[in-house]
């Protein structure tokens, strides 16, 4: 059993309280009906209000996106290539139970036909690990090779760490997890290196993977996109993928940008830093709260494309 801080089960009360929206809007109903004028106003306007909180609560969670992207790395090899990702992170499950279900994102992922999966961590979020079985049981229906990294969440920053348990248990559902590690990945139609970094919170990272040479497109897998503040000018990468953000999770207009500075392509999507394409997805779980507000989850896939150098 996984102890829970007095925040975690704030956090489970309101999971549970937001049920008491379907007895509350059948009561607002009511008073639409029975009341006129000012009063009617006010009425509609806290059920608008409740409304598009259960909307976050109940129906985005559980809206699962696929959204392509087209990536074009801006440096020339000695042979050409192209190949198919499938990304997707954060998947928090654990705490709350309106989390995406894994056997979704799995019918999503395969439906991709992608030439491998990448998930930048964030597994869990406070789940006991004798759960593991029972929610991640779908993973090993994946048709791609599975490649991961451990997030923040998963190594106890915050909440317990339950990283040992995770590395124990993720190789049994076929997911090979490079945190820290190089290795090449290669079929007819591209070759690749991708390198595994740890989680940037845990301040471990081993960022001389990315001062080694390479011949080939260098692909670098990591939780945090911040990460790519510690790169020197000594380090290649030519793509990190990336999570951690959530989109912002709650995407109030100007709100969640101006409090969190999560925002734009920050929050999600493709964009340049220190000279290295970044790739962020938007994860499919939740934190803090049991919510998504214009941001259901995704999973994203990367049509990757890299270029021959011209001879002669």
């Amino acid at each position: 059993m996984i102890d829970l801080s007095p925040l975690e089960w704030i956090k489970l009360a309101i999971y549970y309280a937001s049920y008491l929206y379907f007895p509350a809007a059948m009561i607002l109903f009511w008073g639409l009906y029975r009341w006129r004028g000012t009063k009617r106003i006010a009425v509609a306007m806290v059920l608008l209000c409740l409304s598009l909180i259960a909307y976050g609560r109940f129906i985005e969670p559980r809206i699962l996106l696929t959204v392509e992207h087209d990536v074009l790395i801006d440096e020339c090899f000695d042979e050409g290539g192209a190949f198919r990702v499938a990304v997707f992170s954060d998947t928090h499950n654990g705490l709350f139970g309106n989390a995406m279900p894994i056997n979704r994102i799995v019918n999503a992922v395969n439906k991709a036909n992608a030439d491998f999966v990448l998930v930048p961590g964030d597994f869990i979020y406070f789940l006991n690990p004798d759960r593991f079985d029972q929610m991640f049981d779908a993973l090993p229906n994946i048709k791609a090779p599975v490649f991961a990294v451990l997030g923040n969440h998963d190594l106890g920053l915050p909440g317990p760490d339950l990283s040992k348990p995770l590395r124990q248990a993720l190789p049994g559902f076929d997911v090979r997890l490079i945190d820290d590690q190089p290795l090449k990945l290669s079929n007819s139609q591209f070759a690749i290196e991708l390198v595994g970094l740890s989680d940037q919170w845990a301040r471990a990272q081993d960022l001389s993977l990315l001062e080694k040479s390479t011949d080939l497109p260098r692909i670098v897998l990591t939780h945090n996109p911040a990460s790519v503040n510690g790169f020197s000018s000594a380090m290649r990468a030519d793509l990190l993928v990336g999570g951690h953000t959530h989109g912002g999770q709650i995407q109030l207009p100007f709100l969640t940008c101006a409090l969190t500075g999560v925002c734009g392509d920050i929050a999600y999507g493709l964009r340049e830093d220190r000279g290295v394409q970044i790739f962020t997805t938007s994860g499919t779980g939740m934190v803090g709260l049991p919510m998504r507000f214009r941001v259901p989850p995704r999973v994203d896939v990367l049509n990757v494309r890299y270029k021959a150098c011209a001879s002669g």
